[in-house]
């Protein structure tokens, strides 16, 4: 064999290793990206709810804002009725309201945000769950809870309504 063609073969052969080299390397990292795909549970960043809320306080509340969405109005010691497909996203929420009642009511018109954190993440929504219970508290502080049928107040909040009356 001629030196020529030798050179040819060695160059061939190390082209064909380079390549080789490069495709395994190339597989090793596509292989999380395709692996994040593949799981049983993919990572959403939102659950969509039917919601009421429900509201412990003695006046007239409107203007209610969850995470942008709106919820409406409600009576003192009243509820929203269902708002159904809330899409809620996992994490951090929000919630406004502003404030009503008869005229010369303190604070009448006092737009408000909840005092505490609510989060809500995938693991505390148990499986089968369909409705979302918020309720809004005197102390302006808020509870979220999670049910499989249409939700109902809390043990809190009925102590509260029972007191008031």
């Amino acid at each position: 064999m001629s030196e020529h063609k030798k050179k040819i073969n060695k160059s061939k052969f190390g082209l064909l290793r380079r390549r080789s080299a490069l495709a395994i390397i190339g597989t090793g990292l596509l292989m999380p990206l395709v692996a994040c795909g593949n799981g049983a549970k993919t990572m959403q960043k939102y659950i969509v709810l039917d919601v009421e809320m429900f509201s412990n306080l003695d006046r007239p509340i409107s203007d209610i804002m969850f995470n942008g969405e709106d919820l409406g109005v409600m009576n003192s010691y009243g509820g929203t009725g269902l708002i159904t497909g809330v899409r809620i996203p996992f994490g951090v929420q929000t919630l406004t309201w502003t404030l009503g009642g008869p005229e010369g009511t303190p604070r009448n018109g006092e737009n408000m945000k909840v005092r505490n954190t609510l989060v809500i993440s995938p693991e505390q929504i148990p499986k089968g769950t369909k409705y979302l219970g918020l309720h809004l508290y005197p102390d302006d502080t808020a509870e979220v809870t999670f049910s499989e049928t249409m939700p109902e107040r809390t043990v809190r909040g009925k102590k509260i309504k029972a007191t008031r009356k």
